[in-house]
Formats: structure tokens, C-alpha cells, sequence
């Protein structure tokens, strides 16, 4: 009975949230060129997320430090992660990514809304305040943890990727790469 009435008031907008961030991890699945834009989607919306949990914080200052903390440990984290991967080839003709199938992006998509779910139900449903302080505390560096995660991943895939066409290896590089191929876009 508890699962059912989690479910049944759960907001529309997290399965939908749900549906974009599965539907970004099938694409992954198998090989594709992808455009900066749209690799940058999940980082996004993990960021995004996260820090929407910091609104209404008990105290705001050491909610947003200790999601910084758990930003910076989660992006070296997706960049270890991503030297596991085999590295993508940067199409400088076209500003697109050719990125090898992996199932990666969609466990780390599960995993991380699973435990951003869970938490926010024992959240929701937690009446001890000591109780309650030491989930949220959790979920900060949750949210943080994994939108560094996201984040690392994906910029380290851009950074391989430009270092080995021969456009450099570092985020600088990968920054001039995304404005250059964003503007030329616009």
C-alpha cells in the first residue's frame, strides 16, 4: 500500500523527467553522432536538479558547499569513469561527437534518479526533524555527486576526443570547441 500511494503522488513532472533522462540513456546505447548540445542535456538537468534541491534549505550557505564538495569529488569521479570508455572521435567538419554504444550513461541515469527518488520520498515522508536534517544533508551531496558525475563524464569524452583529433586536451580546448560549434549554429 505504502508504494502505491508513493506512486500515485509522485508529480506528473518527474516521469516525464523520468522519460527524457531513459530515453537519452537508450540513445547512448548503440553508436551516434551526437551534437554538444544534446550531450550536454543530461549534465544539465542533474545539475539543474540538484541545485533545486538547495531551495528552501535549512541553511543555504553549507547546503551549497556541500554540494560544490560533492560536485568537485563527482567530477573527477566522470572523468575516471570516462577513461574506461574507448575515446570518441571529434568530427571537426561537422562539430559532432561519434560516440561508441554504452550502456554507461543509462545505468548512471538509474542509479542516480533511483537514489534522488528514494531520498526525496524519505524526505517527504520523514517526521523527525534529526532524521530529516541528515537525509537532506545526504541528498545535498547526492545532487552534487552525481551532476559532477554527469558533468566529468562528459566533458573528459570531449576532451579525449579533441586531443585526439589533434584540437587539444584540455577544457580549454573543449570550451573553444562547444562555443565554436554552438555559434556556428546560432
Amino acid at each position: 500500500m505504502f508504494v502505491y500511494e508513493v506512486l500515485i503522488h509522485t508529480p506528473i513532472w518527474v516521469w516525464v523527467l523520468l522519460a527524457l533522462l531513459v530515453s537519452r540513456g537508450l540513445a547512448s546505447l548503440r553508436p551516434r553522432d551526437i551534437a554538444p548540445s544534446r550531450a550536454l542535456i543530461v549534465p544539465v538537468v542533474f545539475l539543474v536538479w540538484g541545485l533545486t534541491g538547495l531551495i528552501g534549505s535549512r541553511g543555504l550557505g553549507l547546503d551549497l558547499a556541500l554540494f560544490v564538495v560533492a560536485l568537485g569529488a563527482g567530477f573527477v569521479g566522470g572523468g575516471a569513469l570516462a577513461s574506461l570508455t574507448p575515446t570518441p572521435t571529434w568530427r571537426p567538419e561537422t562539430g559532432r561527437m561519434a560516440m561508441p554504444g554504452s550502456p554507461v550513461p543509462l545505468a548512471m541515469i538509474l542509479i542516480a534518479f533511483a537514489a534522488k527518488y528514494v531520498g526525496n520520498v524519505a524526505l517527504a515522508v520523514e517526521d523527525d526533524p534529526a532524521a530529516h536534517a541528515g537525509i537532506a544533508t545526504a541528498m545535498t551531496l547526492l545532487g552534487g555527486g552525481f551532476a559532477g558525475l554527469f558533468w566529468g563524464r562528459t566533458l573528459a569524452l570531449f576532451r579525449r576526443a579533441l586531443g585526439r583529433a589533434g584540437e587539444g586536451g584540455d577544457y580549454a580546448s573543449v570550451a573553444r570547441a562547444l562555443a565554436r560549434r554552438e555559434g556556428a549554429t546560432s
